[in-house]
Parts: C-alpha cells; sequence; structure tokens
C-alpha cells in the first residue's frame, strides 16, 4: 500500500524541471526527499498534493491511478501537503477547537455545533499527540510549533494517509523540534507515510527509513537511509561539483575594522555572535533554514533588541532602524515586496529618499536618472511604478535607495530571492562595487552558491551560533553544506 509518482515529468515552458522522476512512499514509513534549491524538490511535491498536474507520468494511491484537481482532490483521496506557510491551511481568527473540528463535522454532516462538546473534542485530540493548548484561543495568536502541530493533527483527525512536510521544523527550538520528531514518528507507527522535506540532514538521518536525493530535475540516489552517509548525500547533492568561487582578493587585507559587535544573543539560549567586518569587506553568513540569519539581520538593524556595536571607531547604540540608518547601516531584507519597496510608488520616489529639506522635482529625476544608469534599473523612467517592475529591478531599486549617501555596512538578507540568473549577476557585480568604493558587506543566505560566489571570508551560522570562519576561497560546496549542519543546542527563527 503506497503512494506512487511515475515517471513524472514537467515543464512550465523555460525547460523541463522534472525528468522521469518515480518517487514512492509507502504506508508507515518516513521517505525524506532531498536536494539543492532548484532541484525539483518543490515541483514534485506539488504534482503529489494536487497543485499541478503532471506533463508526464501518473500519481498511484494503493494500486489505483488517480488524476487530481486540486489539493482538495488529493485531500480526499487522503494526500495532505503541509507547507512552511502554516497558517495557509488555518483560519486565523478563529479558535483551536474551531480549525479543529470543523471539518470533522462537515464530514459527519452536523446540524448542530455545541461549543461545549467541540471544546472537549478537541482537548482530547490535542492530548492525544502531547499538545497542551487553550482551544478557545485565536489561532493567529500561536506560536510556529503550535500551529504546525495544529495543521499535523487536524490533517490526521480528517483520515489522511500520506502526509507531505516541506521543512516543518525550519523555525522550531530544540525541544519543539524533539517533540515534533516524536510526533511523526508517532504517526508512522499509526501507518500514516510521511514525505519529509529538510535541509537538516541530521535530522532527515534520524527520523528518515529511505532517503531520495534529486538533481537538476532527476532523481540521482534512493536508498535506505541506515545505508547512506551524510557525506554520500552532500556529494549526490552536490555531484563533486564546486560553485563560482569568488577570487582571493590578495591585495585586500581588510585591517581597518569598520564595523563590529561583539557578545551579541541572537535569543536568551544561544551562545552569543561577534563579527568584525573590514572596510570594504564582503562578509557573508551562511545557515539553512532555521540557523538565525535573519534574526542576526533584523538585530544588526535594530528591529529586535538593542545592542552595541563599533562603527569606524566609534560606539554607537543601535536600538531601532532609525539608530542604525544614523549610525551607517543600510538593510535590503529578504521580503523585499513586503519592507523593501513600496510598490504603488515611483523608481524616483524610491531613490530620492535620502535627500533632505527642499528639493525640486527636477534635481529628483537627474539624480534617479543617474542611479537608474548605474544600476542598471529598467525600464529606465523615473516615473515608472516600481509594482510593475520584474523581481530583479524591484530589488536593484531597493539596493539603490540607499546609497545617496554613503553606507558603512549593508546588510543583504537573501537578496536573490526571486531572482533569475542574469539578473543575479547584475547585482553581485552591484555589490561588489559597493565594496570597492568603502562599503562593508554582510550578505546572509542559505544558498552555498551565492556564498561561494560573493564572499571574500564566510561565517557559518547553525542553530543560533557561529559554528566556523573561513576565508571564501578555502572552502568547498560540500565543506560548507556539511559545516552548516552540524549539531548545535538552539535553532533560530529565520
Amino acid at each position: 500500500m503506497m503512494l506512487e509518482l511515475g515517471g513524472i515529468g514537467q515543464d512550465f515552458g523555460a525547460g523541463p524541471v522534472l525528468h522521469n522522476v518515480s518517487f514512492t512512499v509507502r504506508k508507515g514509513e518516513v521517505h525524506a526527499l532531498l536536494g539543492m534549491n532548484g532541484a525539483g524538490k518543490s515541483t514534485l511535491l506539488h504534482i503529489a498534493a494536487g497543485v499541478f498536474s503532471p506533463k508526464e507520468g501518473n500519481v498511484v494511491i494503493d494500486g489505483k491511478p488517480v488524476v487530481f484537481k486540486s489539493p482538495a482532490d488529493a485531500a480526499a483521496h487522503g494526500v495532505v501537503f503541509l507547507t512552511q506557510e502554516v497558517d495557509r491551511g488555518l483560519v486565523p481568527q478563529l479558535s483551536v477547537h474551531e480549525n479543529l473540528t470543523v471539518a470533522l463535522l462537515k464530514k459527519e454532516k452536523a446540524v448542530l455545533f455545541p461549543k461545549k462538546a467541540n471544546r472537549l473534542r478537541a482537548r482530547q485530540l490535542l492530548a492525544e499527540y502531547g499538545l497542551e493548548l487553550d482551544v478557545d484561543k485565536p489561532v493567529r495568536l500561536l506560536s510556529l510549533y503550535e500551529k504546525q502541530m495544529l495543521s499535523l493533527i487536524r490533517a490526521v483527525t480528517n483520515e489522511a494517509k500520506y502526509l507531505l512536510l516541506d521543512e516543518p521544523t525550519a523555525s522550531f527550538d530544540p525541544r519543539e523540534a524533539e517533540r515534533f520528531y516524536a510526533t511523526v514518528r508517532k504517526l508512522r507507527e499509526q501507518g500514516i507515510g510521511i514525505v519529509f522535506v529538510s535541509h537538516k540532514l541530521h535530522e532527515v538521518m534520524a527520523l528518515s527509513d529511505r532517503i531520495t536525493v534529486l538533481r537538476g530535475g532527476s532523481a540521482v540516489l534512493e536508498e535506505e537511509a541506515s545505508k547512506v552517509t551524510l557525506e554520500n548525500i552532500v556529494e549526490k547533492m552536490t555531484n563533486g561539483e564546486s560553485a563560482v568561487i569568488r577570487k582571493e582578493r590578495k591585495d585586500k587585507a581588510f585591517d581597518e575594522v569598520q564595523f563590529a559587535v561583539n557578545g551579541l544573543r541572537l535569543h536568551r539560549d544561544a551562545k552569543p555572535v561577534s563579527l568584525r567586518i573590514g572596510k570594504g569587506e564582503i562578509v557573508t553568513v551562511f545557515g539553512l533554514l532555521g540557523s538565525g540569519k535573519t534574526s542576526l539581520a533584523e538585530t544588526l538593524f535594530g528591529l529586535r533588541r538593542p545592542y552595541q556595536a563599533q562603527v569606524k571607531g566609534t560606539t554607537r547604540r543601535i536600538g531601532s532602524s532609525l539608530q542604525a540608518v544614523k549610525a551607517g547601516l543600510a538593510f535590503i531584507p529578504e521580503e523585499r515586496g513586503r519592507q523593501g519597496i513600496w510598490k504603488k510608488e515611483d523608481i524616483r520616489t524610491h531613490l530620492a529618499l535620502s535627500f533632505q529639506g527642499w528639493i525640486s522635482k527636477r534635481k529628483e529625476t537627474d539624480y534617479s536618472r543617474n542611479l537608474i544608469s548605474s544600476f542598471a534599473i529598467r525600464p529606465e523612467s523615473p516615473e515608472y511604478k516600481v509594482g510593475r517592475l520584474s523581481g530583479g529591478n524591484q530589488q536593484k531599486v531597493a539596493i539603490a535607495k540607499w546609497f545617496a549617501q554613503g553606507r558603512e555596512l549593508a546588510l543583504f538578507d537573501e537578496p536573490m530571492k526571486g531572482i533569475d540568473v542574469a539578473a543575479k549577476e547584475t547585482i553581485f557585480q552591484m555589490i561588489e562595487s559597493l565594496a570597492e568604493q568603502g562599503t562593508s558587506v554582510l550578505y546572509l543566505t542559505a544558498e552555498p552558491d551565492e556564498a561561494l560566489r560573493i564572499s571574500d571570508r564566510i561565517v557559518i551560522l547553525s542553530g543560533g551560533e557561529i559554528v566556523e570562519e573561513r576565508e571564501a576561497h578555502e572552502l568547498t560546496l560540500e565543506e560548507l553544506l556539511l559545516a552548516a549542519d552540524k549539531e548545535v543546542e538552539f535553532v533560530g527563527n529565520d
């Protein structure tokens, strides 16, 4: 009895995404699906969950071919996809017991909805999986762990036979992760088949019965978990290939420290983090999902808690984004559409943000045209609405708006998210140009190719603490991935 995806091929018009991939998950097993970003994991999960229809191949459940018309159709056949965006499957304004029991009541064709009975039923379901929650609490007030567990329990309660879990533990602390692992093992004992996607290879080895690795849209490994090592998995994920590595700048010693912070705690249980960045140096903080990268970036920009930093030899207290800007910091966040740009405003408005006092529209326009040219923003019109730009050009605007005045430190949190290959290289060159002009750069990413391409030095973050620090030219792709997967006591939010 199993869920089978046979000979799956998928193409969205820009070339094949999956090539003749076959993947199965049996009832009562955990089958890990691994691969670098872009390997095809997400597409395969979306096909299994009825989000996409495959161009080639078929889906079979317990020996019977099926065609899913929607995720609801897949769920009706017992296949449930739990994504990283846990709010997507829940109703935030409703209570815990309403989220947990509404589907059951609908399935039972209930006419009456007795609140007392529903509360009791919800408490019993939660207790079965060791989750203690106020059943009257609105779901929007729950933690990520509680939401993920609630989604899981609801799926099982509604007779899910196969669960597709995409990076479920990315934001859990160690205690939450251990409780989640216990729940997964219990579900496996109950006969549920689980597809488990994670960048944390240690947890994959601890939980999985079988492992499949995708690379370039093809399955390059399928093996019992007990028969492979972490090194085997990483070699299959990368094919032993090296990424493009930034050349060592032997003429640059970076002895002049432009930004430094000592003893910065990302969480009360984490060991303190210390960083030193030279003038014009590009330092990458590399870490997998949940490593604490975004926590670090937001803390440094004053968005979380106050701290003290040395900026060009002067002690500065940074407890807000305004204080960070005054200290010479710039921040290009991961979610540019929510935090980095105003989609309804034009390019000129963004690029003239640093102007002060009475500034003529003509001067703003002329200045904008110069920056548009320098940063290769297309189209070249200052009046063009930023929301209509491509992802790459939106990111160029998000970067360019900071540099009317010199910045001492630029923080880039996953700046290449959602950007095509050509735009990526342009942005890399922009970052290098800023560094050549004396701006220090802290580049935060979970992409090993990006880390090796842009860095002078790489700091590896795992569980909210620095586990290794190396010159970029000394590292290989495999070494970088294995170092980032070291087990530590704390897992930070990302």
